[in-house]
């Protein structure tokens, strides 16, 4: 192991090796979110309201994507099953986690995971949907990078997975996987009516700083340039929006207010429905903006939405759904390729499965 290198090592189990860099210096990953995945036998009633051509097809968004990315990591960004079906057992969690994980693990491709607000939306009637069960399935998976949480936070799967330089001797970037947890709830984990979606909680970011402090203090001093994952975006993506009247063109609605992008603040992308964050402000894009690591945030949570924004320096990045059984205009994924020499930049390209053509970026 390299001299002050242990935090590379924290989530590598046996047989595992290091996320790294490649020797033409790129790192890629796919972004798939929303796949909303459930497994079709699990409706065996007459009128069946789970179509299997649909589970078919968002397996083959995943395949297709996977074509295309070429990834050396992909992340999983929440909704990933559409956990809030009451019929779920155990076995069917199992079966549905196991379709979407497949095309990865029939690759052994690494795998990381964030949770959305659907994930285990159904679990005070289903306990097995649990997300820490959930978990312990992904973690079947040789392939699987994730942890049930790096510390003792609020919320399911918190944890951050550096990227070796391509010689091995150094972090060169690091990706933050954070649960961003799925609406609000009182002390006895019930959901609060009418208060909104989940938020980052306050020990979940004393972590991150704490983690992001470790990361530097290995790193001479310097943060570590740093992607973030989770599912749920942050209320800052409103800082370039403006308020407009009903009926004005351009517009997305969100709790009946309407809303345009100001000029130039949409990077790349579209804007294609009004961001749902959670209704609390919270800490957690300023306790980016103080740690100094974040180049972007990526999130799902919202179908339609594939825009790229700059907000006070940090970009905020929306992913468009990769599955058929919800809402959506196109459905794919999005690839995001890094360079262990550009600290402070990546490329990143948007991949629809109904027009996805040959190509590399």
């Amino acid at each position: 192991m390299a001299k002050g290198l242990p935090n590379s090592h924290k989530h590598i189990r046996n047989g595992q090796s290091s996320l790294r860099f490649g020797e033409d210096g790129k790192f890629r990953i796919l972004h798939l979110t929303d796949i909303h995945e459930v497994d079709p036998e699990m409706d065996d009633d007459e009128n069946r309201s789970i179509p299997i051509n649909k589970s078919a097809e968002t397996v083959n968004v995943i395949r297709r994507c996977m074509e295309l990315a070429k990834p050396d990591l992909v992340v999983f960004g929440g909704d990933n099953i559409s956990g809030y079906w009451q019929e779920f057992t155990y076995d069917y969690m199992r079966k549905t986690i196991k379709k979407i994980v497949a095309p990865i693990a029939e690759k052994n491709i690494p795998l990381a995971i964030v949770f959305g607000n659907h994930d285990a939306e159904a679990e005070p009637t289903c306990p097995c949907l649990a997300k820490e069960n959930q978990i312990s399935v992904y973690c079947e998976y040789d392939n699987f990078r994730g942890t049930m949480n790096d510390e003792d936070v609020y919320g399911c799967g918190n944890y951050n997975l550096p990227i070796l330089s391509s010689d091995g001797k150094r972090i060169a970037w690091n990706v933050w996987c954070i649960d961003s947890n799925d609406y609000v709830r009182d002390e006895n984990y019930n959901v609060i009516k009418d208060e909104g979606y989940g938020f980052v909680h306050d020990d979940q970011i004393a972590w991150y700083e704490k983690k992001a402090a470790e990361l530097k203090a290995e790193n001479g001093g310097k943060a570590v340039p740093s992607l973030l994952f989770q599912h749920i975006p942050v209320l800052q993506e409103y800082n370039k929006l403006t308020e407009v009247s009903e009926g004005t063109p351009g517009t997305v609605e969100r709790n009946g207010k309407f809303y345009i992008a100001e000029e130039g603040a949409v990077l790349d992308g579209s804007l294609g429905e009004g961001p749902c964050p959670p209704d609390k402000i919270g800490s957690q894009f300023e306790s980016w903006k103080k740690t100094g690591d974040i180049v972007a945030a990526f999130f799902g949570h919202d179908h339609k939405n594939t825009f790229t924004m700059d907000v006070d320096g940090i970009k905020l990045v929306q992913t468009h759904g990769a599955g058929y059984h919800t809402y959506g205009c196109q459905r794919g994924g999005r690839l995001i390729v890094i360079d262990e020499n550009k600290p402070d930049t990546y490329e990143s390209e948007l991949l629809f499965v109904d027009r996805i053509t040959d190509g590399e970026i």
